[in-house]
């Protein structure tokens, strides 16, 4: 119970005050209670309470305090401290409202203030004061009329809450006391009396006028809602005082039911009015049935409270316990029905009018009443009037008694449920109402005999109408309630058993038909323990009964049974049409007259199927009247053979079959069980021919129809085509071939069973139930169509023709006696269609259904606008028609016309969704139908989809309307998003800066958080796909402030907490909404806004760290009622989460692209490196990512079920697009699997397609997360580079992750591609944790347990991470498994081995060297077969780019394998070796090289990483001698690349690309020569049979590198390949160093002079910094700014006068790298010539050693110059290189000093060689001088040493070139020249240079 309250609750705001009633009764009534604010509706009920304690007096009169309160600024509500300001024109217009309505000031103002606050047309100044009166008063009304129906609501609430206890429940059930109380009685009698006030009451003179029919309507409809609350709490008040029972039964009677009204004059002539008039009558009458207490005699409830005292105080105080009472209401009902008495003789019926009240139904109550009364309670028979006399009162067929109740069935109250929204959470009374006349008529059996009853018909008529009407539950319930409680009495079964059939066999089909129960409503059986169906089916199949008409031959007559019944004795056995029979010596008793020949034979069990089966085929005209059943000779003598004739039915023919379709009808739309059955019974000598008799049945009936012979309802002609329907969805019917021949779905009417005649005709009358009939078929057909036989498929095909051609193409401009039933067709149409292109794929999924196929011929590939019309029509006519069905109270009109546009948006979204599958333009339809002109219901011109958003955005927009249209215009902005023709969103609307803002608050604002959800999705791809609408979608900017959408989703993301509790979608929607603004390229400022916002990222964060609670299990809480929401809210809130994850990551990627180094660190970055520095939340986030729900044995069980019962997984999937998906029990397979055979099977599927939607739903949320939260790592990867912190984290996630991987048990291709995701997630981790730069060494016990758990992801066998390597369609597993072996074996290789990590590091060492292996036997063999296509096939670009970066990979791995197995430590060289070997690693890389094509001068990508494998190898001790006996060089010279360099074709690039040039190729190889000369043990052998005919082959391209003149531009390749030629000829030199006889190898010979040539043109260079620095070319885009800066650098020095610094690594770094390469160069090239000049042995051998060497042996060591350049001298150039590099100073950059130290290393080697080189060249030309020379030399040499001692050096002086008569030749002066020029390059040098100096000085003499 509800606790009083002193006052208002503090929950509620100003508002909350206004809010209307309206609101709050649609609130109680919505369909998902769990959306309710429980508190808030409970202060608004409480602040309520008082007009529902009184709802017909519910507001107080006006008062001078009210007056005055509102004629202040100001008042505030009692007991609350709300104030509400008043403005003078709502003071006016309450006081006019005042004046009308008699209420008081202050109520009047809250109503006009609610009207302004909450309804859809608010109040504007320019609106004038009568017409917004006018509304108000409108407004009113709806006001009063919602209380009794917030008081039947929370009646219902409350009775619910009985059965299942709920906090709404809770509520209703405090309130309903608090305002009804205990005892209903008082409050009973309050609402009878004001109900009977408001009948009675006049107009006032101020409610006449122009508004005097709105005010006489508003009476009768709050009188209808009086009595629908009375009625209800008069069923509930079981002991209600016999004083209120007396008042209402003579009330009623006296008011003529009602019907005796104060205003008739006024409404008597308009339709609505009399409607509820009527119904008025109706209630009432029912109302006094129910007052006479007939349930408590008919159908008392269970349970004995008589040992209540209190109890039983109140029964004793009821109706039927109070003879006082009953007396009086026995003389009120003999005064008001004496017109009713007997007459005789009796009048002419046909000049007897009805009755013109219903008194017969009361005598018949009270007849039921009184004689269930003991004898001390019946009446004072003064009138002498007996139950049987009230009997015959009613029964009477004057007295119309059938004729009245015919007419309440089938009248607006109970005769029709369309105003009635199913599910709306609205107490339905139908149900009740329809319990009191059933209640009557089971009493009436009860009462007399069937057989006394004049008016059978009229009877049957009666109870077909009670079960057979209203709503499809309610007739299932009461049929049920029926055979539960009513049919084992046999009194009560009585209408079923003597129904006379076959004499009559009308009777007994109809009532049998309405006892089925809807086919359509929910099996009641599980609420009811039965099926109303099944038993219909068992009565049918076992008659009690047969009557029929004998002859006198066929019985004999016994006598009189004790009931004085004439009963006889059958003296034959009687066969019946079918095969039934009656046996010989059966009883009956004679029906009728006394004289009557009919029989009814009881105490029979006869199968009714066969006979009735009979009767329609004889009616029908297929088989005789006079067939008889053939006997046989076995047969007895005394056997009659009866034909139908011989029954001597007396119904029509027409009605027979009218009836027969009908019962046919109703029982064969019921299970698939008794629907098998049936057709069993139908024949059961021929139980597969019973269905294609029953089609002949259907389709004859039709020609009949057609032709006119015979006169049919269109129901029946309706149930015919329904008949057809129930035999395709049967196996057991057989029909296919018969309905392919019939021609029933030609289109062209020329055959004989065609159906468009029907359709056609139909069309004409307006009616279009047949229409509605075939289009239920054909929409049968097209569910049913995997059933199809192949060989009939044309069947549908043909269906679909007729359809779009007869019905499609015309239906909009037919007439329809009943709008609703336009929509009722479109929607069937758009239903069949929709069904097909739903899911167009044929089973092997190669191609269309040709169901399918027929539509995208006619709805895709062939149509026009025209085509299209119906669609438009739908969506541009529900815009106004809605709104107008509603505000007529037609709802279920307006219901069909939502749902109808519900069903036209859906299959304009699958239109979308087929024609993007069809690849169409963007430009054509049905792309294009949202571009296409409509008209708003204000005459405007705009395009369909702004036609769409303008319903949309309307605020009495249906909810599912507002979802479709959402979703619809989403996909088509989806579907043409990638289309580079498509049409741009803003130009197609009016304004889409006002649409935009709609939508907001739409999203913001709408009760409904489905509806938000879809809008900021729709607003997500808005942002996404239409760069014109970016900024309509983030809304206006108010100054600093963000747009108004963005800012409302800010808010929604600040304020997460709630949202995420209850409703996650919405939130994960904002989310996707965020992120596309932050990919937006045009919301900059928003992005800015959006970056500053601390709080929000804070949200944010705290979103992305959320745990998530567990899901339920499937094993365990499979069958609980609330799974489903709890798997959908799991998916959503992961989903959120992830979506927040992922947002994180826009921002750190957006900071990364956008953001300079010297900025601040955003509030996302410190919040993401928080968590990446953290170990515990680092470790469970990676772990919360890394979860799955997959369950794959679900999904093999499930899967293998619906195989099973014949569905395709393939044909089941959506074709909706991935993004607009929803998580739920149509996730992924939104198709449907039809079992007609077996109803168990159809639950089976259906729960195996539920489970797979409901496990897929939350594994792709699951994996949705893993993949933000991969992006997210590799986002802040950046910033955590190095970071120790970050490290150590990194390292422990990793290692809980790779545990997660290495345990993972649950197989399958969707864990597999899991896995995938984990191990990337695992290998950005370990590149931040295991860092090769960083010094510090990671943990080792870490390390252990990562490697122990690679070892077991490397040697799973559930996900081996070879088989995306055999299998390149599978997820590639080997992808992140390699980067991580890579990783983690170069830190093992970096760390000590011990033994407590040997055996850890050796199983992960064997585990990565087998996987890797075989992973490039399996790379290499597809490279292979791919190169073996054509250069151009698709086969070998497959091959090659697939397998490109997995060699890169797989090389890397091996490189590190080489370096493990070639280390200090390793003892398993000669078994890696094996392995290498075991699988001809080397000889299928070759194989690859060799075959390589070049094409646009690129090679294949995985080229160089061949070639990195070979230099890994090379450098290998181990392997480098494997390497080089494998036939590398040889390999290296018959290949594609070496045929360019075989010509000098090999041009370096300017920039660098891929690495995949052929100059990069080029490279590679003399990298590995490089390496190989430097690594092999003997080199000789291998330069004189490898290395020199492979430097042959390429010598003009060594030639052409080393023609570098100085003068001309050099990239950075260039200068690569000039070192590393360079690098390749030292290697040659010094292995052939200890060989003499190919020492002086001619190639040799011939790179000395190129050497010497190419060291000029490099000193010419260095001579001309300015020049030199102009020469380098930029290598890529960003070093080309930053060239052209250092350029401009060395300009401001030039123009200030300093001189140019090539090496300063400040200011000039590119250059200075640049430059440096020459200096290596030039190193290179004077070690080879030492090598090559012996120049260290002839620097250690004496002078005279050398006098006395061959010439021909000294003169091989002498350089020589090209024959073009001898003008230069060795020597002389190679001082001119000492002197320039001696003069190089050196300036490092201010962080790092390590450039001058390198370049001072090289720099003094080039000093010391080239000195060396030049001092050694002038011995040995000095040496080869003749003698003479050499004398000239030391003559001067002797001369010198005859000078005084005072003038004398301690050493010989060197003469002067010129200072002598005898100078020499020519040789002899250049020696002396050069060797002076030598020995003043190293004056006072010390080191090696000082021992030359000396050596120089000692052969030539030195200088004064």
């Amino acid at each position: 119970m509800v606790q009083p309250q002193a006052g208002p609750s503090n929950l509620m705001e100003a508002d909350d005050y206004l809010c209307p009633l309206t609101t709050i009764r649609d609130t109680l009534q919505k369909s998902d209670p769990s959306s309710i604010y429980i508190p808030k509706l409970t202060a608004l009920l409480s602040y309520h309470e008082k007009k529902l304690t009184a709802p017909w007096a519910p507001f107080d009169p006006p008062s001078a305090k009210s007056k005055a309160a509102i004629s202040k600024a100001s008042f505030s509500l009692p007991y609350s401290e709300v104030q509400f300001s008043v403005d003078e024109k709502t003071r006016s217009l309450a006081a006019k409202l005042t004046e009308i309505l008699n209420i008081n000031e202050i109520s009047s103002y809250l109503l006009i203030s609610s009207y302004d606050t909450f309804s859809i047309n608010e109040l504007t100044e320019d609106d004038e004061q009568d017409m917004i009166l006018e509304r108000v008063l409108l407004w009113y009304s709806e006001e009063i009329l919602a209380l009794p129906q917030i008081i039947l609501t929370l009646l219902k609430l409350s009775n619910d809450n009985d059965i299942k206890q709920t906090s709404l429940g809770d509520l209703a059930s405090g309130f309903v006391v608090d305002i009804i109380g205990e005892d209903t009685s008082a409050y009973i009698e309050s609402l009878f009396r004001n109900f009977s006030m408001l009948a009675q009451r006049s107009l006032d003179d101020k409610q006449r006028g122009s508004t005097s029919l709105f005010w006489a309507t508003h009476q009768l409809r709050l009188q209808e809602q009086y009595l629908n609350l009375l009625f209800v709490l008069l069923i509930q008040s079981r002991f209600r005082p016999s004083i209120i029972s007396e008042g209402l039964i003579k009330s009623a009677i006296m008011s003529s039911f009602g019907t005796s009204q104060a205003n008739r004059e006024i409404w008597e002539t308009d339709y609505e009015c009399t409607e509820i008039s009527t119904r008025i009558r109706d209630l009432m009458l029912i109302i006094a049935l129910e007052a006479l207490c007939l349930s408590e005699i008919v159908s008392p409830q269970e349970g004995n409270l008589s040992d209540d005292e209190a109890m039983q105080d109140r029964i004793q105080d009821t109706l039927l316990h109070d003879k006082s009472k009953i007396e009086s209401i026995h003389h009120c009902i003999i005064d008001y029905s004496n017109d009713l008495t007997p007459h005789h003789p009796e009048p002419d019926l046909t000049s007897t009018p009805l009755p013109i009240w219903p008194m017969s139904i009361i005598c018949l109550a009270w007849s039921i009443v009184l004689r269930s009364l003991p004898q001390d309670r019946l009446p004072t028979n003064d009138h002498g009037v007996t139950w049987q006399d009230m009997a015959i009162r009613g029964l009477r067929l004057p007295s119309g008694l059938f004729p009245w109740l015919e007419v309440i069935l089938s009248g607006p109250l109970l005769g029709s449920d369309r105003d009635t929204i199913p599910d709306s959470g609205a107490m339905d009374v139908g149900l009740f109402l329809r319990k009191v006349l059933k209640d009557l008529l089971v009493g009436l059996s009860e009462l007399v005999q069937l057989e006394s009853i004049a008016d059978r018909p009229g009877l049957y008529r009666s109870w077909e109408l009670l079960f057979g009407g209203g709503s499809p539950s309610n007739a299932a319930i009461l049929s049920a309630d029926y055979w539960i409680d009513d049919f084992p009495y046999q009194e009560r079964r009585s209408v079923l058993d003597r129904s006379q059939y076959p004499y009559q066999p009308t009777h007994v089909l109809r009532l049998l038909s309405s006892l089925v129960g809807s086919p359509t409503a929910d099996n009641p059986s599980e609420e009811y323990g039965t099926d109303p169906a099944a038993q219909v089916h068992h009565y049918f199949t076992n008659l009690p009964t047969i009557t029929l008409t004998v002859e006198s031959s066929w019985c004999k007559y016994v006598g009189k049974d004790e009931n004085g019944k004439e009963t006889v004795e059958s003296t034959k056995s009687l066969i019946l049409p079918g095969g039934g029979s009656i046996p010989k010596g059966s009883r009956g008793f004679i029906v009728g007259a006394a004289n009557s020949s009919q029989v009814m034979w009881t105490n029979q069990i006869i199968s009714g199927w066969p006979l009735f089966l009979e009767i329609l085929q004889a009616a029908s005209g297929l088989k005789s009247l006079d067939e008889r059943a053939r006997g046989d000779s076995a047969s007895p003598t005394d056997t009659v053979y009866l034909s139908v004739r011989d029954l001597g039915i007396q119904s029509d023919t027409t009605e027979i079959l009218a009836a027969g379709l009908q019962f046919l009808h109703s029982i064969l739309h019921s299970s698939t069980y008794i629907k098998a059955t049936v057709l069993t019974h139908l024949s059961p000598d021929g139980q597969f021919t019973s269905g294609q008799r029953l089609l002949h049945l259907a389709l004859t009936i039709l020609q009949h129809s057609r032709n006119n012979e015979l006169s049919f309802d269109a129901s029946t002609i309706s149930q015919a085509i329904d008949l057809i329907q129930s035999l395709i969805t049967s196996p057991e019917s057989n029909v296919w071939p018969a309905l392919r021949s019939s021609g029933f779905f030609d289109a062209t009417g020329k055959k004989r069973g065609s159906v468009v005649a029907l359709i056609q005709a139909d069309s004409t009358k307006g009616e279009h139930t047949l229409t509605a009939s075939v289009l239920r078929l054909v929409l049968t057909l097209v569910k049913n169509a995997d059933h199809i036989p192949d060989s009939d498929t044309i069947l549908l095909r043909s269906a679909l023709h007729l359809v779009f051609s007869e019905i499609w193409s015309n239906f909009s401009a037919w007439r329809y006696k009943d709008v609703a039933k336009k929509y009722e067709l479109s929607s069937l149409l758009v239903g069949i269609f929709d069904t097909i292109l739903s899911h167009p794929l044929a089973a092997d999924g190669n191609g269309p259904t040709p169901a399918a196929q027929v539509l995208i011929d006619l709805f895709v590939t062939s149509t026009s606008p025209l085509t299209y019309r119906p669609l438009v029509d739908a969506i541009t006519q529900a815009s106004y028609l809605i709104p107008r069905l509603i505000g007529s109270r037609r709802n279920a009109d307006a219901e069909l016309v939502a749902t109808c546009l519900d069903e036209t948006l859906s299959f304009v979204a699958t239109l979308f969704r087929v024609s993007s599958m069809m690849a169409t333009s963007a430009m054509a339809l049905p792309k294009s139908l949202c571009g296409l002109p409509v008209a708003l219901p204000s005459r405007d011109k705009v395009q369909l989809v702004d036609a769409l958003f303008e319903i949309a955005v309307t605020p009495a927009a249906q909810v599912t309307n507002v979802l479709n249209i959402v979703k619809t215009v989403r996909v088509y902005l989806e579907v043409i998003s990638q289309d580079p023709h498509k049409p741009s969103l803003a130009s197609m609307l009016r304004n889409p800066n006002e649409t935009c803002e709609k939508l907001t608050e739409l999203a913001a604002k709408a009760d409904d958080p489905d509806v938000r959800s879809a809008v900021w999705d729709l607003l997500s791809t808005i942002v996404s796909t239409q760069p014109g609408c970016v900024s309509a979608c983030i809304g206006r900017p108010e100054g600093d402030q963000p747009g108004s959408t963005l800012k409302a989703a800010v808010e929604e993301i600040t304020n997460w907490t709630q949202s995420f509790k209850e409703a996650p979608h919405t939130l994960s929607a904002v989310l996707s909404y965020l992120q596309s603004i932050m990919r937006s390229a045009g919301a900059d400022k928003a992005i800015a806004n959006l970056r500053k916002n601390s709080e929000f990222w804070q949200g944010v964060f705290d979103l992305s760290t959320r745990i998530v609670p567990a899901p339920p299990s499937f094993s365990l809480s499979m069958h609980s009622e609330d799974f489903t929401y709890r798997i959908q809210k799991y998916a959503h809130s992961v989903q959120a989460k992830a979506n927040a994850t992922s947002l994180l990551s826009s921002e750190l990627s957006y900071a990364l692209n956008n953001d300079n180094e010297d900025e601040p660190e955003t509030k996302a970055r410190t919040l993401v490196l928080s968590l990446f520095r953290n170990n515990s939340a680092l470790q469970e986030a990676s772990l919360m990512s890394t979860h799955s729900s997959c369950v794959p044995e679900l999904h093999e069980e499930q899967s293998k079920k619906i195989v099973g019962c014949g569905g395709n997984l393939g044909r089941l999937k959506t074709v909706k697009l991935s993004s607009e998906r929803e998580y739920g029990r149509d996730y992924l397979y939104d198709g449907s699997v039809i079992v007609p055979s077996s109803t168990t099977q159809q639950s089976t599927v259906n729960l195996a397609l539920d489970l797979l939607n409901l496990n897929w739903s939350m594994l792709d949320a699951d994996i949705a997360l893993t993949r933000s939260f991969r992006q997210l790592a590799e986002s802040i990867s950046v910033w955590t580079e190095g970071d120790s912190l970050a490290i150590n984290a990194a390292l422990r996630a990793a290692v809980a992750i790779s545990e997660t991987v290495a345990e993972e048990y649950r197989g399958g291709d969707v864990m597999l591609a899991i896995q995938v995701e984990r191990l990337s997630i695992l290998a950005i981790l370990l590149e931040t944790a295991l860092d090769a730069e960083e010094s510090r060494s990671p943990d080792s016990e870490l390390i252990k347990q990562l490697s122990t758990y690679m070892a077991l992801i490397v040697n799973s066998q559930t996900f081996p991470p070879i088989v995306s390597l055999r299998h390149p369609h599978l997820p590639t597993i080997h992808q992140p498994v390699l980067r991580i072996l890579y990783l983690l074996l170069q830190a093992i290789s970096s760390s000590e081995t011990t033994t407590s990590n040997v055996s850890t590091r050796e199983s992960l060492v064997d585990a990565s060297t087998i996987f890797v292996l075989e992973s490039a036997d399996i790379a290499f063999e597809a490279v292979i077969k791919g190169s073996t296509a054509l250069p151009d096939s698709a086969t070998s670009n497959k091959g090659q780019s697939v397998f490109a970066g997995n060699l890169s990979m797989i090389i890397g791995v091996i490189c590190e394998l080489s370096k493990l197995a070639s280390g200090a430590n390793s003892n398993t060289s000669s078994l890696w070796l094996d392995k290498v070997q075991g699988f001809n690693l080397i000889g299928r890389s070759l194989e690859v090289l060799v075959r390589t094509r070049v094409v646009n001068d690129r090679l294949p990508l995985h080229i160089s990483s061949i070639l990195l494998l070979h230099l890994a190898l090379a450098e290998n001790p181990t392997t480098c001698e494997k390497l080089a006996i494998s036939g590398l060089l040889p390999s290296y010279s018959d290949n594609a690349i070496i045929v360019q360099a075989e010509h000098g074709n090999i041009v370096p690039p300017s920039s660098f690309g891929l690495g995949n040039s052929t100059h990069d190729a080029w490279c590679g190889m003399l990298l590995v020569v490089k390496a190989l000369l430097s690594t092999l043990p003997d080199t000789l052998s291998f330069a004189k049979n490898d290395v020199i005919p492979f430097i042959r082959v390429v010598n003009q391209q060594i030639l052409s590198c080393l023609s570098w003149d100085g003068e001309t531009p050099i990239s950075l390749a260039a200068l690569t390949e000039l070192e590393l030629i360079t690098d390749v000829f030292y290697g040659i030199a010094s292995a052939l160093e200890v060989d003499s006889a190919t020492r002086f190898h001619g190639i040799m010979q011939n790179y000395s002079i190129s050497a010497i040539e190419l060291l000029k043109n490099i000193n010419y260079a260095l001579s001309h910094p300015r020049l030199l620095s102009t020469l380098f070319i930029h290598a890529s885009e960003e070093e080309r700014f930053n060239l052209e800066a250092e350029l401009r650098t060395i300009g401001d020095q030039d123009e200030s006068g300093s001189n140019t610094n090539l090496f300063d690594f400040e200011k000039t770094p590119i250059i200075a790298s640049r430059s440096t390469f020459l200096l290596r160069v030039i190193r290179n090239i004077s070690l080879t010539i030492i090598k090559l000049t012996k120049s260290w042995e002839i620097l250690s051998t004496s002078q005279e050693e050398l006098d006395e060497r061959s010439n021909s042996d000294l003169e091989r060591l002498i350089l020589s110059v090209a024959e073009h350049n001898d003008t230069h001298d060795p020597i002389e150039i190679i001082n001119d290189i000492y002197t320039n590099v001696a003069n190089i100073t050196t300036v490092s950059s201010s962080n790092d000093d390590t450039e001058a130290g390198y370049l001072s290393k090289i720099q003094n080697q080039i000093l010391e060689t080239s000195s060396l080189i030049a001092s050694t060249q002038l011995l040995l030309r000095h040496s080869l001088l003749p003698e003479h020379e050499k004398r000239v030399d030391q003559e001067n040499m002797d001369l010198d040493s005859d000078v005084s001692p005072m003038t004398m050096t301690s050493k010989p002086r060197r003469q002067s070139s010129g200072g002598h008569a005898n100078a020499g030749s020519k040789e002899s002066l250049t020696i002396r020249e050069l060797q002076n020029d030598l020995q003043a390059l190293l004056a006072r040098q010390s080191g090696m240079r000082g021992v030359i100096r000396s050596k120089l000085e000692k052969v030539f003499g030195t200088d004064d």
